[in-house]
């Protein structure tokens, strides 16, 4: 069955049609705000790697009308992997991106610190699927110890969506974890990202996909394989909590339009309780259009899986930055460095809605 292949790509369209306007000219971060409670230019552009459940209150902060609530025309940009969504906002393309903090750490290795407003997701939801033969002969389930889940991996090839992506990063971590080298004991390849994915699954380009909901939802569903490792139920504890999805801008976007920032965050917030507030199948049905080609079983279980992972106040943790530095290996990059680089000033406070 195609998933999401239509909405993949119109954004990809409205990617190229931001760039060009851009390039003509247009600022991201030039509008003033002439106050903190003003938003000077309401139109708004927000980047994210691929369309998944990972960027959940987005589409639900646009299907019920959060965005709108706060006066804001937002425009989501779906840039068919992880990497260049952030290149996006650090090139003045948009002027925010939901994404990883494995992206936010990679650009202040680089020199290039970027602000993040906002940590909507603090659990990792990147789950992994083990075609059914790999399965059955290391004999595994979906039940099975860690342990031996991930030593089933061995000798297989599992299928991500690009080089340096954080499905990348999950699955060589993963691999680690598991007593092995990645690309000598188990193959971690490039294969695009959802239906692209499934596809390579089906065709056994790959053993393994490791994607976030709906796609590994959809994978088991056709009965191309089990779900190996749900992180977003908790199946690897160090990776829990994590920096999985967070808002992010330029400080000088930051500091020209508070307002906007503001806006922006109370929409995400709101739709973060609302998500939190309601039943899988009123979220299942705010979702139905922006994931249209997944079948509603699917997405409903897609929905309970990746729930577990909204963040009930946005606040970034220590305890995530330290996880996820962790999981990346990374020395250069201290956790008090990444930690300052997040803001609460545009956190809504307990008990707002927005």
């Amino acid at each position: 069955m195609p998933l999401m292949t239509n909405i993949g790509r119109h954004l990809v369209i409205l990617f190229t049609v931001a760039f060009a306007a851009v390039s003509c000219g247009g600022d991201a971060g030039s509008d003033q705000a002439g106050g903190e409670g003003d938003c000077a230019q309401p139109q708004v552009k927000i980047s994210q790697a691929v369309a998944s459940l990972a960027f959940m209150p987005v589409y639900i902060a646009s299907s019920e009308g959060f965005f709108e609530d706060q006066g804001l025309e937002v425009e989501q940009i779906d840039t068919a992997g992880g990497g260049p969504d952030l290149q996006a906002l650090i090139s003045g393309d948009v002027q925010f991106n939901a994404g990883a903090g494995t992206y936010q750490i990679d650009a202040l290795s680089q020199g290039r610190p970027i602000t993040n407003v906002y940590n909507y997701m603090n659990r990792n939801i990147i789950n992994v699927v083990l075609n059914e033969e790999a399965a059955e002969a290391a004999g595994v389930t979906a039940d099975s110890p860690l342990k031996d889940k991930l030593a089933a991996l061995e000798g297989t090839t599992i299928g991500v969506t690009r080089p340096g992506s954080l499905t990348d990063k999950v699955a060589q971590y993963l691999v680690r974890a598991g007593g092995m080298e990645p690309q000598s004991d188990v193959n971690v390849v490039a294969s695009g990202s959802g239906a692209v994915l499934i596809a390579a699954l089906r065709e056994g380009q790959v053993d393994s996909i490791a994607m976030s909901s709906p796609v590994p939802e959809q994978a088991v569903q056709d009965g191309l394989g089990i779900m190996l490792v749900n992180n977003a139920q908790g199946d690897v504890p160090e990776l829990d909590p994590f920096m999985m999805e967070n808002i992010y801008t330029t400080e000088e976007y930051a500091e020209q339009n508070p307002g906007c920032v503001v806006k922006f965050v109370a929409a995400i917030h709101e739709a973060n309780q609302w998500i939190l507030d309601q039943e899988p199948e009123a979220i299942t049905e705010s979702l139905s259009e922006a994931f249209a080609e997944t079948d509603p079983e699917v997405l409903r279980e897609a929905v309970v899986n990746t729930r577990a992972a909204i963040s009930e106040d946005g606040v970034l943790t220590m305890e995530s930055v330290e996880n996820t530095l962790e999981m990346l290996g990374e020395t250069s990059v201290e956790a008090q460095q990444v930690f300052d680089l997040f803001t609460d000033e545009f956190v809504p406070g307990p008990g707002s809605d927005g």
